[in-house]
């Protein structure tokens, strides 16, 4: 299996149905033998920049098919698709985009489409596309950009013209942020071991941040097998310490899973108090319990537990987390499955997230502190569920956030993050205090 025929595979099969790391996980354990390390990533960078892509692609494409992109057979219009991505996005010779892309389309059984995948890559690759040639702004942000019409419509309406650079920041993946275990090692030591095992660090933003570059995955690191650090970007770093938990605190992180935000509290707590850790999908709890176990945390407690009903019987907080679901528009970059969602439901997700932000405020002790974030650039999802949650709780107010990030814009219901000013994902986050917290 060549890593050209495996993405190949992974995007007919995207077609079909699911999320694409799920995808192209499914493929890769199909492989036999598996691809070596260098393999699979290269088969990663061309599903992902395929996927990307799309409509650019095929509106390139559909220049020079005789009939459209889509009406062509799955296993040609992926060769189309790739080869071109390949050429046009990730600096693949145009020589060998081509011939591959022919030599797999003859592998596949589509021998007889073979030379027009040739006649077609050749004409598409050397076609130059400017933004400017997409005068209408929802068709620029649809088709140059290869947004969903429900994304590029929020984002216009929202945005305006900013949008167009909001939406070419999510082609760039923010430098990978870790957070240094305190429990375990401090800022120096853990940079000085990612350094023997060949990566590439800077400082962080702030304290217990660093940015890594590494050579391979994080999770096979060594530092990462001791329980030494954890993945998290900067935004949901600075979720988690906007809570501002202390040692011997009772603390809850209401939507917990995959966990970043619960180990950074529990190390905000030096690993004293108690910290529950609620999750709603009950195969994702295991996943919270192994990464406490990883890295020393035995101040947290993982439950199953619905963030949107109210509960009664766990008493008062002094610190909660309400991370809600969301629509996920500021992690783009990361997950290009969300380029093309169509919103539907989108109501039904405000009314979640609002009953979890009141569940939230119902659990807080007197003088508490609640934080309310998501990984979203929807106004709908960030301010204005805020200003719903302060008309209905007068007794609340927006506190200002200590830590810093350039870029980041704080306004009066909370700090909003946005991937061209600051870098990072987008994301929103409001303190919400009721009195001066002690």
């Amino acid at each position: 299996m060549t890593p050209r025929r495996l993405a190949v595979k992974a995007l007919i099969h995207q077609e079909q149905a699911g999320y694409a790391n799920l995808v192209l996980d499914a493929e890769l354990k199909k492989c036999d033998p598996p691809l070596n390390a260098r393999d699979a990533a290269f088969a990663a960078r061309i599903f992902y920049t395929t996927l990307e892509r799309l409509p650019l692609l095929d509106s390139i494409l559909g220049r020079y098919t005789k009939k459209p992109v889509a009406k062509l057979d799955a296993p040609v219009r992926a060769v189309l698709r790739s080869g071109l991505a390949q050429a046009k996005y990730m600096q693949v010779p145009m020589s060998a985009a081509v011939n591959e892309s022919v030599r797999l389309t003859k592998a596949l059984g589509k021998s007889s489409a073979a030379g027009m995948v040739n006649a077609v890559l050749r004409k598409a690759v050397v076609t130059d596309v400017h933004e400017d040639e997409f005068s209408d702004p929802l068709q620029r942000l649809g088709t140059y950009y290869c947004l969903s019409p429900a994304v590029a419509q929020l984002l216009y309406r929202q945005y305006g013209e900013e949008s167009f650079v909001m939406a070419a920041a999510f082609y760039q993946r923010p430098a990978t942020a870790i957070r240094v275990n305190t429990l375990r090692t401090t800022d120096e030591e853990l940079t000085d071991l990612l350094h023997t095992e060949g990566h590439s660090v800077q400082p962080g933003p702030w304290p217990h941040a660093l940015l890594v570059e590494f050579n391979g995955s994080p999770a096979a690191s060594r530092a990462f097998a001791k329980g030494l650090f954890h993945v998290q970007g900067l935004a949901s770093q600075f979720a988690a310490l906007c809570v501002g938990a202390q040692p011997g605190q009772k603390v809850a992180d209401l939507c917990a899973a995959p966990g970043g935000k619960s180990l950074t509290l529990a190390e905000c707590m030096q690993n004293k108090g108690q910290l529950i850790s609620g999750e709603y999908v009950e195969s994702r709890v295991p996943l919270l319990r192994k990464a406490f176990a990883r890295c020393g945390v035995t101040c947290a407690e993982a439950v199953q537990n619905d963030a949107a009903q109210p509960r009664t019987d766990w008493g008062k907080f002094d610190r909660v987390l309400c991370d809600v679901p969301c629509s996920g528009l500021g992690v783009i970059a990361k997950k290009p499955d969300i380029r093309y969602k169509d919103l539907d439901g989108i109501e039904n997700l405000l009314r979640e997230q609002q009953k979890i932000l009141q569940n939230g405020a119902d659990l807080l002790a007197e003088n508490g502190r609640l934080v309310y974030s998501t990984c979203t650039v929807n106004r709908d999802e960030n301010e204005e569920q805020v200003k719903m949650f302060l008309k209905n709780n007068p007794r609340f107010h927006v506190a200002a956030p200590q830590l810093q990030l350039s870029g980041m814009q704080q306004g009066e219901y909370g700090t909003l993050f946005l991937p061209h000013k600051t870098a990072t994902d987008g994301f929103f986050a409001a303190i919400l205090e009721t009195e001066s917290t002690q």
